[in-house]
């Protein structure tokens, strides 16, 4: 008959065996005599444990056999197990051990916790945080973990790993315009061809929102990855998919995972910055010029910061008064390191990073100040001429911001022009309309910058609100040329803009007979280094209190 506590320990679910250690002349534990088996153990087992067993014999048979003694006699002498799982091939299940000796009753007890749903469920998480739900790939949790795997084994077996980052092109547009929907359609779509595309060494993940890592394993040099893009690069272009890329090479490049994505992304950042649908390999030269935009970035930060940039202005006159119409406002930035760094470098590295804004709203507050302190100490009229960003004029709070600092200043709005460029109707092309009219409502005039350098020029003219059409210098360059094409092409823009209630000015008039050119066509106003160049703050204000010396023009010393 057992006693009332063998019926109890019969009842729990959890696999109990005791026993009596067996001790040698030494008095040192050398096994365990099985003296209790319970019935979970005994069902588990089918019979096979019984009492009198020794627990060497109980682990004998099993696929796990190593250890389990010298866990129970280190156990017995006082260390305890920490965290011990067992998993058992022939049902298929996980168990915990635990193990206790209870020193007085010089008693042993082991038992064995089925935990096969916990494990079921860390496995389903962990699956769950390494895996993008709308694709299925592997996300960057899974990525990290398999590139240091191939890495180690391409680098002992001497092979190469190719990493390639591909970037969907414009999905922004795409979710912005069609929807969010036809967005991640196209992610599918993409990662369907990219995980169809090559199975052997070869696997695919899902990096960012619009970006996959392919990674290439086992491949004999650098060579083999080339092939491999090359029929992946086709493969787009024939499923109609553009994609821009970048590509490291282990060990060419480097064997560490970090700096190979590091490097990856360096050249995928010049493929979309060279017109984008295309894949590129890194070079070194992309690690300096990284660098580079590294520390301008860093630079403007602090000179923003600090009010170290300046601004210049570059006076405008009429084509045939030679009157001075206004001046446009043109930052300047000169660093006590690097020297003068020109607009065209550090301004498309603030557009990126969005310090646009913040560097165009010192602009603006910088020329309606100046032109305020002009109006009352030099009685002057004319236009100050200011460029917005697109990204700065996309922002909500734009027109509340212009609208706060013309008040702030006191200056009239119809002394303001705002210039814009073709960026603006990259996106929300009717929020920029409207914001375009609301501008020019205030009294405030409009202009569109650098026209003739985009390709839909003509049908923008059409649907912004706008009082001024600036030609590009591209234009004015060749205008001279004795084929006489590029004066037809200038004449016949004027006219049609003129037709339309449009001011014309043209940009980087250099020559006299440039000059005399556009008065023959009836440009309004030209700008450039023949009539006057950028000037610091004091230089117009001396040419503004009548010194016509003070004037820089491409003629000065």
């Amino acid at each position: 008959m057992k006693h009332n506590f063998e019926l109890i320990i019969d009842s729990i679910p959890y696999l109990i065996v005791t026993g009596i250690p067996i001790r040698n002349s030494n008095n040192e534990i050398v096994d365990f005599e099985i003296s209790f088996v319970n019935s979970a153990m005994k069902k588990i087992t089918e019979d096979s444990v019984e009492a009198g067993m020794r627990i060497s014999q109980l682990w004998k048979n099993s696929e796990n056999s190593t250890g389990f003694l010298e866990k129970a006699k280190a156990v017995a002498e006082g260390t305890p197990l920490v965290d011990e799982h067992y998993f058992s091939k022939k049902h298929n299940l996980w168990f915990k051990i635990d193990m206790f000796y209870i020193q007085e009753e010089d008693f042993f007890v082991t038992t064995l916790t089925d935990i096969t749903a916990d494990k079921n469920f860390s496995k389903q998480l962990q699956t769950a945080l390494m895996t993008d739900s709308l694709t299925g790939l592997y996300n960057r949790n899974g990525l990290f973990q398999y590139m240091e795997k191939v890495l180690n084994e391409d680098e002992k077996n001497q092979k190469c790993t190719g990493i390639a980052i591909l970037d969907i092109d414009n999905l922004k547009n795409i979710n912005d315009s069609l929807g969010e929907k036809e967005g991640d359609d196209l992610i599918v779509k993409i990662a369907n061809i990219l995980i169809g595309f090559k199975s052997e060494n070869y696997k695919v993940f899902r990096y960012g929102g619009d970006e996959f890592i392919i990674i290439m394993s086992n491949l004999t040099d650098e060579d083999e990855v080339a092939y491999i893009i090359d029929d992946l690069y086709n493969l787009l272009q024939t499923n109609k998919v553009k994609l821009s890329g970048g590509i490291a090479v282990s060990p060419v490049h480097s064997c560490k995972k970090e700096e190979l994505i590091r490097y990856a992304d360096m050249a995928l950042c010049y493929a979309k910055k060279n017109g984008k649908n295309n894949l590129t390999y890194f070079e070194k030269y992309l690690e300096k010029a990284f660098l580079r935009h590294l520390t301008l970035e860093t630079k403007m930060h602090t000179a923003l910061k600090e009010s170290a940039f300046k601004q210049y202005y570059q006076p405008q006159f009429d084509v045939h008064t030679g009157k001075l119409r206004g001046f446009e406002a043109l930052i300047r930035w000169n660093d006590s390191e690097l020297g003068d760094i020109p607009p065209s470098v550090f301004i498309p590295i603030a557009e990126e990073t969005g310090l646009i804004v913040s560097i165009g709203n010192w602009v603006l507050e910088t020329a309606l100040e100046t032109i305020k302190d002009w109006q009352e100490r030099f009685n002057f009229n004319g236009i100050m001429s200011i460029n917005v960003s697109p990204l700065q004029l996309s922002q909500d709070n734009f027109i509340f911001e212009l609208s706060s600092m013309i008040e702030k200043y006191g200056v009239n709005p119809a002394l303001l022009e705002i210039e814009i460029t073709e960026g603006v109707m990259i996106s929300h092309m009717n929020e920029t309309i409207d914001k375009l009219q609301a501008i020019k409502d205030m009294g405030i005039k409009v202009s569109l910058d650098d026209f003739g350098t985009g390709y839909s020029s003509l049908s923008y003219l059409q649907m912004l609100p706008l009082n001024t059409l600036k030609i590009d210098k591209s234009f004015i360059n060749n205008i001279t040329s004795s084929d006489g094409i590029q004066a037809n092409i200038t004449s016949s823009i004027i006219n049609m803009v003129k037709n339309m209630g449009l001011e014309t000015i043209a940009e980087g008039v250099e020559q006299p007979e440039q000059l005399a050119l556009l008065q023959k066509f009836n440009c309004n106003i030209v700008q450039g280094y023949l009539r006057g160049k950028p000037m610091p703050l004091n230089l117009c204000e001396e040419y503004l209190s009548g010194n016509e010396k003070a004037l820089l023009t491409i003629n000065s010393l």
